[in-house]
């Protein structure tokens, strides 16, 4: 064993685990987070302030990818007919190894919705 150290082949497969364990990290890895986004009433449109993207009407679930399990900062709108816009933001944590399970363990943000004035 001693002979194998001193001729270089452990040099050699340490370089090479080296090489393969940068190259894991380089790649990096997709983790996956969600929301179940509710509203008083229900019916209500959701907008990603973010990009301006219409996320679905209430209730909706929604997911998010990131290449780092870094968690997100969500700020998003909530309309509706006959009520006042409703902006709130929320952390969703990207800790999931897989879309399906972020959506099955989201996170539920419910907003309750003021009627305008006059509104029936």
């Amino acid at each position: 064993m001693l002979a194998n150290f001193l001729d270089g082949s452990w040099v050699r497969a340490g370089r090479v685990w080296a090489a393969l364990m940068l190259a894991l990290l380089a790649s990096g890895c997709t983790s996956f987070g969600a929301a179940q986004l509710v509203s008083a009433p229900l019916g209500a449109e959701v907008i990603n302030l973010e990009d301006d993207t219409n996320l679905g009407t209430t209730p909706v679930r929604v997911w998010w990818q990131a290449r780092s399990g870094d968690p997100r900062y969500i700020s998003v709108r909530f309309q509706k007919e006959g009520f006042q816009d409703k902006v709130t933001a929320f952390w969703v944590n990207m800790r999931h190894g897989s879309k399906d399970s972020a959506l099955s363990n989201a996170v539920q943000v419910k907003v309750e919705l003021d009627k305008k004035r006059g509104a029936r």
